[in-house]
Formats: structure tokens, C-alpha cells, sequence
């Protein structure tokens, strides 16, 4: 416990000295202030100038929105680990009673209940959505991106600046929820490969089908689990 506690509090030192960090970090929290002011304005300006309804859009911009906090802390946690794989910091765990698979659930756990919490937050806060407890389960759903973001760029990159150009790629990932919006294909199942398919998905059909939404839920953490499960394998192995 002494060791973890040794971890977190070097950790907000890191955090507070790379701007980079602490940008990821108060990103969440900005987004809610930004999603809030400004679709209240646009949704007055768009009804008055174009008898324009944005309310109806609501949840498919909140689907959109749930993805950020654990995707921003999801590149955050790997460039940390990336930076402590350079530190030789894994090597100097292996000697001492902490494990390696501790010290790894330390750093993907506290980013991801921290992710939880700003995602719960941004909800509630941006009032575009009624926070229900049928929603909690695609709350962790979304909150399982964080590790699997985490996890991707920690095995394929080999160092910081390689991490930070992976995150700007993967973050496409976070649009599908526009794609499966305004397209209507069967063929969009094929995204279902992506994680952020099924989050917002589960999201959106949150208030219409209630046996969809759980199949989308369950499919959801499926997949997921299988990409933690393969990136937990691939990290292990660059690790050692």
C-alpha cells in the first residue's frame, strides 16, 4: 500500500509539471463547460434563425461526448507508462515485492475510475441527458476504453513522441458514433470490430429498446475483452 501511495503521489507531481498530462487531465472538465454553454446557445440561435430543434440530436452528441474522458485519460496513462518503460522503471519493480501486474492494474485502475467519475460528471453536468442507472453499465463500457487506449499505445509505440502520434491516429475511433447516425447500412455492423461502436450504440438505444440496449452492452464488453486480453498478452511481452 505504501508503494502505490508512493506511486500516486508521484504521479500528480508528474502530472502537474508536463503540461501535456495536465492538459489530458483537465480536458474532461473543459469539454463540460464547453458542451454546456455552447449547445445551450446554439439551441436558441439554431430554434430562432431556423425553427431549428437541436434537443432532438441530444443523446447521439452525448454518445459522442462519453468517449473523450476515457480516451484522454487512455493516452495519458500509456504516455506515462511509455515514459516509465524508459525510466527502466518496470525493471526496477521486478526486484522489488511489487509485481509487475500490480504495478499495471495501479496504473490503468486509477485512471479508469477517474474516468468514471468526469464521464458521470460531464452527464450530469451538461444536463443534454437524464443520468439514469440503466446508463451505469455503458458508463463502464466507455470507462473500459481507457485501458485498452493505455494498452495499445504502451505495446505498439516506443516512446512518448511515438505515443502521442498513435493517440492522434486512433482517435478516429471516437467519430464512429457520427457515422452510425447519419448512415443507415446494415453494413455499419462491420465497425462492431471497434469498441466505440457498441458504447454508443448501447448509448443511443438507451431509451428505445431496452433487450437491444443490453445485447449492445453485453456484445460491447465482449469485445473489449477480447482487446484487453490481447494487449494485455502483447504488453507483457514487450515487457519482459
Amino acid at each position: 500500500m505504501r508503494t502505490f501511495i508512493a506511486f500516486f503521489v508521484g504521479d500528480i507531481k508528474n502530472i502537474t509539471r508536463d503540461s501535456m498530462l495536465f492538459g489530458a487531465m483537465l480536458a474532461p472538465v473543459a469539454l463540460a463547460l464547453f458542451v454546456k454553454y455552447s449547445i445551450s446557445s446554439f439551441s436558441e440561435d439554431l430554434q430562432a434563425m431556423y425553427a431549428f430543434s437541436i434537443e432532438q440530436h441530444f443523446p447521439f452528441i452525448m454518445s459522442f461526448v462519453i468517449l473523450l474522458p476515457p480516451f484522454m485519460l487512455g493516452v495519458m496513462a500509456g504516455l506515462m507508462i511509455l515514459e516509465e518503460m524508459d525510466d527502466h522503471i518496470l525493471s526496477y519493480i521486478a526486484v522489488t515485492p511489487v509485481s509487475k501486474s500490480s504495478y499495471l492494474l495501479y496504473r490503468l485502475l486509477v485512471p479508469m475510475v477517474t474516468s468514471i467519475i468526469l464521464t458521470i460528471f460531464v452527464m450530469i453536468y451538461t444536463g443534454l441527458v437524464n443520468f439514469t442507472m440503466s446508463l451505469l453499465p455503458v458508463v463502464l463500457q466507455a470507462a473500459l476504453l481507457m485501458p485498452i487506449i493505455a494498452l495499445f499505445l504502451a505495446s505498439f509505440a516506443n516512446n512518448k513522441v511515438e505515443g502521442l502520434a498513435i493517440g492522434k491516429a486512433v482517435g478516429i475511433i471516437v467519430v464512429i458514433p457520427a457515422l452510425t447516425y447519419f448512415v443507415e447500412s446494415n453494413w455499419l455492423f462491420l465497425l462492431g470490430v471497434f469498441p466505440t461502436f457498441w458504447i454508443s450504440e448501447a448509448f443511443m438505444k438507451n431509451d428505445e429498446i431496452a433487450l437491444l440496449h443490453n445485447i449492445y452492452v453485453w456484445i460491447g464488453f465482449c469485445v473489449q475483452g477480447i482487446y484487453l486480453y490481447v494487449l494485455f498478452k502483447k504488453f507483457n511481452r514487450k515487457a519482459t
